[in-house]
């Protein structure tokens, strides 16, 4: 996929795919010489001895977390779902243009969410 994007699309669009090792992110990254920000609010420490500590493990937004997990997998499931109508020949267009509309929608909520 990434030889045929590179091949057709990615000239028109001046983007280059490649496949990427977490080293050649890391470099990237020193490269650009960019500063991650510290981040301190959302970070509860939790130590279960006297050098183990554990952060992130109690977390602010768990529910929203927790919906997002919930979300993120009833669209992934409508997707195939659709997929199957979509494929189906004697499915009319207008329903497949009213569930295009609608995984647009769901897919720009899960986005933002």
């Amino acid at each position: 996929m990434i030889a045929y994007y590179n091949a057709h699309e990615g000239k028109d669009a001046n983007i280059e795919l490649i496949y990427s090792t977490p080293s050649m992110y890391v470099d990237a990254i020193a490269k650009n010489e960019i500063v991650w920000s510290t981040k301190y609010d959302d970070m509860f420490p939790y130590a279960d001895g006297s050098t183990n500590f554990w952060t992130g493990y109690f977390t602010s937004r768990a529910n929203d977390k927790g919906n997002m997990r919930r979300a993120s997998h009833t669209f992934h499931n409508s997707n195939k779902l659709f997929s199957i109508k979509a494929l189906d020949q004697t499915t009319p267009d207008s329903l497949i243009d009213s569930m295009m509309e609608a995984k647009a929608e769901m897919l720009d909520v899960v986005g933002v969410v």
